[in-house]
């Protein structure tokens, strides 16, 4: 059976490829307790300050639970897998480009990592197709351009990742081209086979090792609460940079809406300044079409009327810190406005024949109710979790004010030792600067 020793120690493999290699014990020890701790399946906390090598100190325990010699699990049928999350992309970047393929060169056994992306980092064929196809009613001329580009790198890039085009892609056309949970026909896609997501999803479910940051840990464990998911089943959990775990799971189990968020989904329907948008470009008759964006019309009007009391309640309460605690501190007209607007998509909905059309209104008419709904949770604070609730107003580039409605819950502990420590067999939390407390 292979032990960390025979990788990192004196006369390990790692020694044996390098000439001046030197042991670092505590990064010797740190490896042996991570790796205890797999094979007993508990959980493990390590302060491991610069200088260690923990990247290696848990990588190698997690290939040799995952892919070595003598594989040991216990309890249920959950496959013996390990994710590994870091909250920076520097060090994924670190163990995807060096750490993992110099640990692969020296192992005796093969073993298999990937890196992890959310899928609105990956093309959609299928919304590529279908909004070249209607470019003058979704984007203004000076977009042309960046499609064809967009296009003729479809055509040669194996990734379909937006960090794999130089220079990154024009944020507004990648949102309507990209891979999207509400917004994807699966199996009755035309481009299944050869779909850039479905192709990344069949290596993370062969994967042993799956590199993550933690905006993707903890949004997968926010939709495996209500039944969906990102990553498939593991039993070991690496937190490296485990000291911004607390707020990155905050931002990811709360509620954040900001008066950008409501004004691009409503412009995507339909924006009056530029004639373009969702509605313009669906074969709708003119009758729906036209109670559609005067309901969207409304919708902004709503939005500026609500967005400008908090703003007033606000500016009434110079020195506050905008934590909120009372309920329904303004009146509320975006709500009401955004699940008319949604029964009326629901109607054009019906009768739009267009597989294509029909999905990206559908996914249209979804993050509109999704927003209309966050708002009244937030104007409740209905949060199932203890939380705070607090408005925070940014300032743009031109000096235009811009407030969000926030809520993170206060002890993120029982939600995280219900949802992830009670689940996962063994978690290991790690950084340079973990303290008590």
């Amino acid at each position: 059976m292979m032990t960390p020793h025979d990788i990192l120690g004196t006369d390990g493999s790692i020694a044996r490829r390098l000439e001046r290699y030197e042991l670092r014990q505590e990064q010797l020890d740190m490896s042996n307790a991570v790796w205890e701790a797999f094979r007993k399946e508990h959980h493990l906390a390590v302060e491991a300050g610069t200088g260690v090598g923990k990247s290696f100190a848990y990588l190698i325990p997690a290939i040799l639970q995952t892919a070595g010699e003598d594989i040991h699990c216990s309890g249920d049928d959950t496959p013996p897998r390990a994710v590994i999350s870091t909250h920076t992309i520097s060090l994924q970047e670190q163990l995807i480009d060096k750490d993992i393929p110099f640990l692969r060169s020296v192992l005796p056994f093969e073993f298999t990592a990937v890196l992890v992306k959310g899928r609105s980092n990956y093309l959609c064929f299928r919304r590529l197709k279908s909004a070249g196809e209607k470019m003058a009613n979704l984007f203004e001329d000076r977009k042309k351009r960046e499609m064809q580009r967009i296009t003729a790198w479809s055509k040669t890039d194996s990734d379909g990742s937006k960090s794999s085009l130089n220079p990154e892609p024009d944020w507004e056309i990648w949102n309507e081209i990209c891979c999207e949970t509400g917004n994807c026909l699966g199996k009755k896609c035309p481009h299944n086979n050869d779909c850039f997501y479905g192709i990344a999803r069949r290596r993370i479910a062969n994967a042993q090792i799956l590199v993550v940051n933690h905006a993707v840990l903890f949004s997968d464990l926010a939709l495996k609460a209500g039944g969906g998911s990102i990553l498939p089943l593991y039993r070991y959990l690496v937190l490296d940079e485990a000291h911004t775990v607390e707020q990155a799971a905050a931002e990811h189990l709360g509620i954040s809406v900001t008066q950008y968020q409501a004004e691009y989904n409503l412009n995507r329907l339909y924006n009056s300044r530029t004639q373009k948008g969702l509605l313009q470009g669906t074969k709708i008759d003119s009758e729906n079409r036209t109670a559609a964006q005067q309901a969207v019309d409304e919708c902004f009007y709503a939005a500026e009327t609500f967005f400008l009391s908090l703003q007033d309640y606000l500016d009434e309460r110079p020195g506050s810190n905008g934590r909120i605690k009372e309920t329904h501190i303004v009146a509320n007209p975006l709500s009401g406005s955004m699940r008319k607007l949604q029964e009326t998509l629901r109607h054009i909905i019906e009768k739009t024949e267009d597989m294509n059309e029909r999905t990206e209104l559908k996914s249209a008419r979804d993050k509109i109710a999704a927003l209309a709904a966050e708002v009244d949770v937030w104007m409740q604070q209905s949060l199932e979790a203890e939380s705070v609730y607090y408005l925070d107003r940014q300032f743009t580039s031109r000096g235009r004010p811009r407030v969000s409605l926030n809520a993170v819950p206060i002890d993120i502990g029982p939600i995280l030792r219900e949802q992830l420590f009670n689940k996962i067999p063994s978690v290991i939390l790690t950084s340079a600067t973990l303290t008590n407390g």
